[in-house]
């Protein structure tokens, strides 16, 4: 089965960028939001048939929208970890995501905090949509039978 995942991060209140990029990726199969605007998935209007998962951020404590730090979900072939990453100093290197992820047994990392777009390969795989609230956020295409696609993309703003 193929998927095709949305993945944002630090909307930081951009409902206007969020709405456009759930508009022009539609239809898609999942969204994955990784903290720092969580309220915003909270209250955006996404396609019913559409799962979302969420993380709480660290600009997410008053946010009134329930979410963990962490989840791990099985997606197609993978275990996938979503964090927002800031309480394992992400701006710092990824060290400390990656050893968590471990005990997670996590094929696939999803992360935000640093603002910054960024793809490595490797165990486990760690991908970063960059921040919404910059016109950045990425797509990826899953399958059981096929090596996973993961595109960055951006958003025009204005």
């Amino acid at each position: 089965m193929d998927l095709k995942i949305v993945v944002v991060s630090d909307t930081h209140g951009s409902t206007d960028l969020l709405g456009r990029v759930i508009d022009e990726c539609s239809p898609f199969d999942v969204i994955v939001h990784c903290g720092d605007g969580v309220k915003d998935i909270c209250s955006a209007a996404v396609p019913r048939e559409s799962i979302v998962f969420m993380v709480s951020g660290n600009t997410d404590i008053y946010s009134n929208c329930d979410a963990e730090n962490i989840l791990t979900e099985e997606i197609s072939d993978k275990r996938v970890m979503i964090t927002h990453g800031h309480q394992f100093n992400v701006k710092g290197g990824f060290s400390e995501l990656t050893r968590i992820a471990g005990r997670f047994k996590a094929d696939v990392v999803l992360f935000g905090h640093t603002h910054e777009q960024f793809l490595r390969h490797g165990s486990p795989l760690l991908f970063n949509p960059g921040n919404l609230s910059g016109g950045n956020y990425g797509i990826i295409h899953a399958s059981d039978d096929k090596e996973w696609i993961f595109e960055h993309k951006k958003i025009i703003k204005g």
